[in-house]
């Protein structure tokens, strides 16, 4: 598999913003329950496709049709990236693995706990143990309970338009990508429900269709509810 040489610095900025999978969970949580408003398996999936997609946006790998086809070790800022990084290193020498075998291979329920570790630790989200008839939970709750409904609404405004000429930006290309990955995962249904929101949940399609992570994403979770899970 080809290298693609050595990664371009990044910009002094200060803080890191957060990345797709963070702010998919930022965008599926309750925030008064602490748990999810979506179908756990297909956030999980959606959380691991989304650290595909960071790496395809970052410049950590190169994907042609179905292939991941040459990366480059890019500095992970998480334990999920670092593996399949380390993985894809391990892959022998001219190899190219498949995009569905590599989202399979990204651990569902270690890689969403990591991700919401690190919104804790980041001030985003707070862990709290509760109880649900004697039973216990922990529920993981925003620290600003609207910031999914924030998130959902600078989705909805980059894909109707309505950022104007920055609708090109880096920014807006990632909530095209998040827009993507909520679509293969089915998730977008909750999130964005009824009539209202039919014709947005089209562009959701066809933003999906564009994006190689993303319909590696459909496959596997409709080989996911074809096989029962």
């Amino acid at each position: 598999m080809a290298s693609l040489g050595p990664p371009d610095p990044y910009a002094a900025s200060g803080r890191l913003p957060l990345s797709l999978a963070e702010e998919l969970v930022l965008l599926c949580a309750d925030p008064d329950s602490g748990t999810l408003r979506v179908s756990r398996n297909g956030f999980q999936r959606a959380v691991a496709a989304a650290v595909l997609a960071e790496l395809l946006l970052t410049g950590g790998i190169e994907v042609e049709d179905r292939r991941i086809t040459g990366f480059r070790p890019v500095g992970a800022h998480d334990e999920v990236t670092a593996e399949v990084l380390a993985r894809l290193e391990r892959a022998r020498k001219g190899r190219r693995p498949g995009l569905d075998a590599a989202l399979r291979r990204v651990p569902r329920g270690p890689a969403v706990r990591a991700f919401r570790e690190r919104l804790v630790a980041s001030g985003h989200l707070t862990l709290e143990r509760r109880r649900i008839l004697l039973v216990p939970y922990r529920a993981w709750l925003p620290v600003r309970a609207t910031v999914g409904a924030e998130i959902a609404e600078r989705i909805a405004a980059t894909l109707r338009g309505a950022s104007g000429p920055q609708g090109v930006s880096p920014a807006a290309v990632r909530d095209l990508h998040l827009a993507g990955l909520l679509w293969a995962a089915q998730l977008d249904r909750r999130l964005f429900p009824g009539r209202v929101h039919s014709e947005l949940r089209k562009s959701f399609r066809a933003v999906a269709r564009e994006q190689p992570v993303a319909r590696a994403l459909h496959r596997v979770v409709g080989a996911d509810n074809a096989g029962g899970g």
